[in-house]
Protein backbone atom coordinates (compact mmCIF):
# COMPACT_ATOMS: atom_id res chain seq x y z
CA UNK A 1 0.00 0.00 0.00
CA UNK A 2 1.43 3.44 -0.85
CA UNK A 3 1.84 6.00 1.78
CA UNK A 4 0.29 8.80 1.43
CA UNK A 5 3.35 11.18 2.07
CA UNK A 6 5.32 8.52 -0.34
CA UNK A 7 2.64 9.07 -2.91
CA UNK A 8 2.60 13.35 -2.62
CA UNK A 9 6.67 13.21 -3.25
CA UNK A 10 6.27 11.21 -5.87
CA UNK A 11 3.85 13.44 -7.49
CA UNK A 12 5.74 16.11 -6.44
CA UNK A 13 8.66 14.71 -8.19
CA UNK A 14 6.20 14.26 -11.54
CA UNK A 15 5.32 17.95 -11.32
CA UNK A 16 9.13 19.11 -11.41
CA UNK A 17 10.00 16.68 -14.12
CA UNK A 18 7.06 17.74 -16.31
CA UNK A 19 7.78 21.44 -15.25
CA UNK A 20 11.28 21.01 -16.57
CA UNK A 21 10.08 19.20 -19.77
CA UNK A 22 7.92 21.81 -20.99
CA UNK A 23 10.45 24.78 -20.15
CA UNK A 24 13.10 22.58 -22.21
CA UNK A 25 13.83 23.48 -25.74
CA UNK A 26 12.54 20.58 -27.19
CA UNK A 27 8.85 21.66 -28.70
CA UNK A 28 10.51 22.13 -32.45
CA UNK A 29 13.05 19.10 -32.24
CA UNK A 30 13.81 15.90 -30.21
CA UNK A 31 15.40 15.41 -27.08
CA UNK A 32 18.44 13.70 -26.50
CA UNK A 33 16.58 10.66 -25.79
CA UNK A 34 14.35 10.69 -28.75
CA UNK A 35 11.68 12.31 -27.13
CA UNK A 36 9.50 15.69 -28.65
CA UNK A 37 7.88 18.16 -25.67
CA UNK A 38 4.00 16.96 -26.94
CA UNK A 39 5.67 13.40 -26.53
CA UNK A 40 6.90 14.12 -22.73
CA UNK A 41 3.50 15.75 -22.05
CA UNK A 42 1.47 12.89 -22.83
CA UNK A 43 3.25 10.56 -21.14
CA UNK A 44 3.06 12.51 -18.08
CA UNK A 45 -0.78 13.16 -18.55
CA UNK A 46 -0.89 9.47 -18.42
CA UNK A 47 0.94 8.90 -15.70
CA UNK A 48 -1.27 11.26 -13.76
CA UNK A 49 -4.67 9.31 -15.21
CA UNK A 50 -3.08 5.91 -13.86
CA UNK A 51 -2.41 7.43 -10.33
CA UNK A 52 -5.79 8.43 -10.26
CA UNK A 53 -6.66 4.69 -10.08
CA UNK A 54 -5.13 3.82 -7.23
CA UNK A 55 -6.56 1.46 -5.19
CA UNK A 56 -8.79 0.47 -7.82
CA UNK A 57 -9.37 -3.65 -7.74
CA UNK A 58 -7.83 -5.66 -10.14
CA UNK A 59 -9.80 -7.49 -12.24
CA UNK A 60 -9.30 -9.95 -14.79
CA UNK A 61 -10.28 -8.58 -18.20
CA UNK A 62 -11.65 -5.56 -16.43
CA UNK A 63 -10.68 -1.93 -18.01
CA UNK A 64 -12.22 -0.14 -21.16
CA UNK A 65 -11.21 2.59 -22.74
CA UNK A 66 -13.62 4.99 -20.28
CA UNK A 67 -13.02 3.46 -17.31
CA UNK A 68 -12.78 0.04 -14.94
CA UNK A 69 -15.03 -2.83 -15.60
CA UNK A 70 -16.61 -5.82 -14.52
CA UNK A 71 -14.02 -8.60 -14.93
CA UNK A 72 -14.51 -12.05 -15.80
CA UNK A 73 -13.23 -15.98 -14.75
CA UNK A 74 -11.54 -17.77 -18.03
CA UNK A 75 -11.28 -21.48 -16.31
CA UNK A 76 -7.77 -20.31 -15.40
CA UNK A 77 -7.18 -16.46 -14.67
CA UNK A 78 -9.49 -14.65 -12.09
CA UNK A 79 -9.16 -16.83 -9.49
CA UNK A 80 -8.17 -16.19 -5.42
CA UNK A 81 -5.78 -18.63 -4.17
CA UNK A 82 -8.93 -20.46 -2.15
CA UNK A 83 -10.29 -21.15 -6.08
CA UNK A 84 -13.07 -18.90 -5.97
CA UNK A 85 -14.08 -16.85 -8.58
CA UNK A 86 -13.37 -13.15 -7.61
CA UNK A 87 -12.91 -10.98 -11.28
CA UNK A 88 -16.57 -11.52 -12.20
CA UNK A 89 -18.32 -9.85 -9.73
CA UNK A 90 -15.09 -7.10 -9.34
CA UNK A 91 -15.39 -3.82 -11.26
CA UNK A 92 -11.57 -2.82 -11.91
CA UNK A 93 -8.61 -3.24 -13.76
CA UNK A 94 -5.86 -5.54 -15.33
CA UNK A 95 -2.64 -4.99 -16.00
CA UNK A 96 -3.10 -4.16 -19.38
CA UNK A 97 -6.69 -2.41 -18.95
CA UNK A 98 -5.31 0.43 -17.23
CA UNK A 99 -2.40 1.48 -18.84
CA UNK A 100 -4.70 1.18 -22.41
CA UNK A 101 -6.93 3.44 -20.19
CA UNK A 102 -4.34 6.00 -19.32
CA UNK A 103 -3.15 6.43 -22.14
CA UNK A 104 -6.52 6.56 -24.07
CA UNK A 105 -7.42 9.18 -22.00
CA UNK A 106 -4.17 10.88 -21.91
CA UNK A 107 -4.03 11.26 -25.51
CA UNK A 108 -8.33 12.13 -25.87
CA UNK A 109 -8.35 9.29 -28.41
CA UNK A 110 -5.60 9.24 -30.05
CA UNK A 111 -3.60 6.40 -28.32
CA UNK A 112 -5.70 3.15 -28.54
CA UNK A 113 -3.81 -0.06 -27.04
CA UNK A 114 -5.28 -3.56 -27.64
CA UNK A 115 -6.57 -5.53 -24.32
CA UNK A 116 -2.77 -7.52 -24.25
CA UNK A 117 0.29 -6.98 -22.95
CA UNK A 118 1.84 -8.88 -24.90
CA UNK A 119 0.63 -7.09 -28.13
CA UNK A 120 0.78 -3.74 -26.27
CA UNK A 121 4.60 -4.37 -26.09
CA UNK A 122 4.44 -4.37 -30.54
CA UNK A 123 3.22 -0.91 -30.58
CA UNK A 124 4.77 2.60 -29.77
CA UNK A 125 8.23 3.35 -29.87
CA UNK A 126 11.07 0.63 -28.63
CA UNK A 127 13.07 1.99 -25.22
CA UNK A 128 16.20 -0.05 -25.13
CA UNK A 129 18.30 2.18 -22.52
CA UNK A 130 16.05 2.08 -19.04
CA UNK A 131 18.10 5.62 -19.01
CA UNK A 132 15.82 6.88 -21.12
CA UNK A 133 12.83 5.63 -19.78
CA UNK A 134 10.15 8.96 -19.24
CA UNK A 135 6.66 8.87 -17.65
CA UNK A 136 4.02 7.49 -19.38
CA UNK A 137 6.21 4.54 -20.91
CA UNK A 138 5.79 1.09 -21.16
CA UNK A 139 7.24 -1.35 -18.97
CA UNK A 140 6.78 -5.22 -19.77
CA UNK A 141 7.64 -8.31 -17.88
CA UNK A 142 8.27 -11.67 -18.76
CA UNK A 143 9.55 -15.02 -17.11
CA UNK A 144 12.46 -15.89 -18.41
CA UNK A 145 12.49 -17.44 -22.05
CA UNK A 146 8.69 -16.82 -21.32
CA UNK A 147 6.00 -14.25 -23.42
CA UNK A 148 5.44 -11.01 -21.80
CA UNK A 149 2.67 -11.37 -19.26
CA UNK A 150 2.42 -8.25 -17.03
CA UNK A 151 2.71 -4.47 -18.16
CA UNK A 152 2.68 -1.70 -15.73
CA UNK A 153 3.25 2.20 -16.14
CA UNK A 154 6.65 3.90 -15.83
CA UNK A 155 6.01 6.87 -13.23
CA UNK A 156 9.86 8.25 -12.53
CA UNK A 157 13.00 7.80 -10.71
CA UNK A 158 12.36 3.52 -10.90
CA UNK A 159 8.66 4.17 -9.72
CA UNK A 160 5.68 2.45 -11.66
CA UNK A 161 2.11 2.26 -11.19
CA UNK A 162 0.45 -1.30 -12.17
CA UNK A 163 -2.67 -3.79 -11.26
CA UNK A 164 -0.98 -6.62 -10.28
CA UNK A 165 -2.90 -9.41 -9.82
CA UNK A 166 -6.32 -11.14 -8.54
CA UNK A 167 -6.72 -10.09 -4.96
CA UNK A 168 -4.70 -7.02 -5.38
CA UNK A 169 -5.79 -3.34 -5.79
CA UNK A 170 -3.78 -0.78 -8.22
CA UNK A 171 -0.74 0.27 -6.58
CA UNK A 172 2.79 1.91 -6.67
CA UNK A 173 5.91 0.05 -7.12
CA UNK A 174 9.01 2.66 -5.43
CA UNK A 175 11.68 0.59 -7.19
CA UNK A 176 10.55 -2.01 -10.23
CA UNK A 177 14.62 -2.07 -11.22
CA UNK A 178 15.53 -3.39 -7.60
CA UNK A 179 12.05 -5.36 -7.01
CA UNK A 180 12.79 -8.84 -6.26
CA UNK A 181 10.01 -10.01 -8.42
CA UNK A 182 9.71 -7.91 -10.67
CA UNK A 183 13.11 -6.37 -11.67
CA UNK A 184 14.71 -9.05 -13.03
CA UNK A 185 11.17 -10.13 -14.84
CA UNK A 186 11.60 -6.59 -17.07
CA UNK A 187 12.00 -7.50 -20.33
CA UNK A 188 10.66 -4.80 -22.61
CA UNK A 189 9.70 -1.32 -22.97
CA UNK A 190 8.06 0.99 -25.70
CA UNK A 191 6.93 4.59 -25.44
CA UNK A 192 2.84 4.59 -27.08
CA UNK A 193 2.54 6.62 -30.09
CA UNK A 194 -1.27 7.61 -31.75
CA UNK A 195 -2.30 4.70 -33.78
CA UNK A 196 -5.32 3.29 -35.14
CA UNK A 197 -7.36 0.97 -32.89
CA UNK A 198 -5.90 -2.75 -32.99
CA UNK A 199 -8.19 -5.61 -31.44
CA UNK A 200 -6.04 -9.04 -30.21
CA UNK A 201 -7.86 -11.29 -28.32
CA UNK A 202 -5.77 -13.27 -25.91
CA UNK A 203 -5.27 -17.46 -26.37
CA UNK A 204 -7.21 -19.27 -23.42
CA UNK A 205 -5.25 -19.60 -20.22
CA UNK A 206 -2.82 -16.75 -21.51
CA UNK A 207 -3.32 -13.00 -19.40
CA UNK A 208 -3.62 -9.56 -20.84
CA UNK A 209 -1.69 -9.29 -17.49
CA UNK A 210 -0.80 -11.16 -14.60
Amino acid sequence: MTSPLRLTRLLAALVLALTAFVLAPVSHASADDGSTAAERVRGFQAAQVALAELNTPYAWGGGSLTGPTLGFCDGVNGYLPDGSCSADHTIGFDCSGLVRYAWYQASAGLVTLPHYSGAQSLQGRPITRWDDLLPGDLLFFAEPGGPIHHVGLYLGHGAMVHSEHTGTLVTVLHDVFHDPKWGPRLVAATRPEPTSALVFAPPVGVAPGE
